[in-house]
């Protein structure tokens, strides 16, 4: 069975082969091994604090293949953006500029620094080895972090955003980065975002330009990417909106990606999820088939099953009961898909 669960610090070997395959092009999953197991030791930390306000805690989750105990795939949720470094974003604004003398008026827009994120949650390091993106798998692993919010509603705050990842060419250069980034940071754009991810971003708040930045300044082969995810995030870009994030505007300061965002109680999943309690083991399969979770944050599990859903509760395949660890009398939240 493919299950996604709460990551371990003995994962660090398996959450390492999946950073070398996903390398380049996700710098929250950098394939360093300290970073790596500094990551997964944060996770159970935070699993392990009682939460009553959000702040910086991390939650590391993994998809596992249950017959080869192999880790398949990862995803990360970010409690508290800014309760620690700064978070910094670009807001797209339009300025007007008027000349009576000339009887002209001209729109122009602008890119202005932002902490606008600060407070939010964040969905972030969702990968999926290529062999497993089948069946449903990527929608599992991008739903749980939903669910898994929906669970523990306690733990985050109101708004929850997403970045992507922005455009960049075959050579990995990013028109964005070279117009302005490359100016202020005297690095390589995979450098600078890779720097970002393992040290944090206190560099931008010290090197990055505080005054608005004219888009129409910048070159075309530029000002065309801001707002446009990469060719490969689309589809990403595509399972957040069914979910209902939004772009307002706001790019990431380094490719100039979107950064959408929504507020985590109107997200889909959560909306059509359903708490109930496991009153019976269904010995056939069942009407419909749902995504679950159980509902303990220490042996937090999901996955896909058939399911059977009565008054008073929901009936589950023994093999369900056995992979998520739960028995008669608990409690599971369930999402039909």
């Amino acid at each position: 069975m493919i299950i996604v669960r709460t990551a371990r610090e003995s994962d660090i070997d398996g959450v390492l082969n999946l950073a070398k395959l996903a390398f380049p092009g996700m710098t929250t999953l950098p394939p360093d091994r300290k970073v790596l197991a500094s990551k997964l030791a944060r996770s159970v930390e935070s699993i392990a604090k009682t939460v009553t306000t959000p702040n910086d805690e991390a939650y590391f989750l993994v998809m596992e293949d249950t017959e080869t105990n192999a880790l398949v795939g990862t995803s990360a949720i970010l409690a508290c953006l800014g309760s620690v470094d700064e978070f910094y974003s670009y807001k797209l604004n339009k300025v007007t500029h008027s000349c009576k003398e000339l009887d002209k008026k001209v729109s122009v827009e602008t890119l202005n620094l932002s902490n606008h994120f600060e407070g939010f949650a964040e969905v972030a390091t969702l990968y999926l080895d290529p062999s497993y993106r089948h069946n449903g798998n990527g929608k599992l692993l991008a739903r749980s972090r939903y669910l898994f919010m929906a669970q523990f509603r306690e733990r985050f705050p109101e708004g929850v955003m997403a970045d992507l990842r922005g455009y960049f060419d075959d050579d990995g250069c990013s028109p964005f980065w070279d117009a302005v980034g490359s100016h202020f940071f005297d690095m390589p754009f995979a450098e600078a975002d890779l720097y970002g991810a393992i040290n944090g971003n206190q560099f931008i708040a010290d090197l990055m330009p505080k005054h608005p930045l004219y888009v129409n300044l910048l070159p075309t082969s530029a000002q065309e990417v801001i707002g446009q995810p990469n060719v490969k995030g689309k589809p990403a870009l595509t399972m957040l909106n069914k979910e209902g994030f939004r772009w307002n505007g706001h790019v990431d300061i380094f490719d100039a990606a979107p950064s959408v965002d929504t507020k985590i109680d109107d997200i889909e999943s959560i909306k059509h999820s359903a708490v109930a309690e496991v009153i019976g083991i269904s010995e056939y399969e069942g009407d419909e088939s749902a995504m679950l979770v159980s509902s303990d944050i220490t042996s937090f599990r999901a996955c896909m099953t058939s399911i059977s859903v009565e008054m008073g509760g929901v009936k589950l395949p023994r093999a369900t009961l056995k992979s998520l660890g739960i028995e008669l009398g608990d409690s599971v939240r369930y999402l039909l898909v």
